[in-house]
């Protein structure tokens, strides 16, 4: 579906560059602001595409991502950034889950554009069970592994009733992330850009 930003009030949102703090709620003087023009979201899995008016300025620390076109195998390790984590680490280790066990907590997944990752340590569902944050993976390139975007952090799916209103954490709880490879003519179109100059096809170590 279409979301205009007038949706949500012309002028709104903004994405912010150049700042490491995640919740800050006004941006240092350092970082750099755009406007978001537009947002389209599959409702399906909730994976969005956001627009901005004008273009980013990359370099340095901010650079584009490639999207993976590569299928994701099962027990490929991926990672995540932890919402809230006080020992410092930010990121959480990621393993695709078997296709057997994740059809157990959401038949038919896979028609859906979702991946679906297994319970690993430190997961913590009362602190992430909304999701939204990139699921990182590396390409295998000739001059070395490439960072590329696998999906998007999704819900957690328990069998526990306090885990699903994400009072309390499931250890043994499976998430289903939006498959970003799945959007990728989507995002090329509203951008205006061939679909190949998104993606890497190298296999994911």
């Amino acid at each position: 579906s279409d979301y205009p930003s007038s949706k949500y009030g012309q002028g709104g949102w903004r994405i912010v560059t150049g700042a490491e703090e995640r919740y800050m709620q006004t941006p240092p003087s350092t970082a750099q602001t755009y406007v978001v023009s537009n947002v389209q979201i599959d409702e399906c899995s909730n994976f969005a595409i956001i627009q901005i008016q004008g273009s980013m300025s990359f370099g340095g620390q901010l650079m584009p991502m490639f999207i993976s076109s590569h299928p994701v195998s099962n027990g490929a390790t991926l990672y995540t950034f932890k919402t809230s984590d006080p020992a410092g680490d930010s990121f959480l280790s990621l393993t695709q889950g078997m296709a057997t066990d994740c059809e157990q907590f959401l038949p038919g997944y896979s028609d859906h554009n979702f991946m679906c990752t297994q319970p690993v340590l430190g997961q913590a569902v009362t602190e992430d069970y909304l999701g939204g944050d990139p699921i990182i993976g590396f390409s295998e390139q000739p001059d070395g592994p490439l960072a590329v975007l696998v999906g998007v952090t999704g819900l957690y799916y328990s069998t526990q009733a306090d885990a699903q209103s994400a009072a309390a954490n499931d250890a043994t709880a499976y998430r289903f992330n939006a498959l970003a490879a799945s959007h990728v003519q989507d995002i090329a179109t509203l951008a205006a850009v061939n679909p190949q100059s998104l993606v890497s096809t190298g296999d994911l170590g």
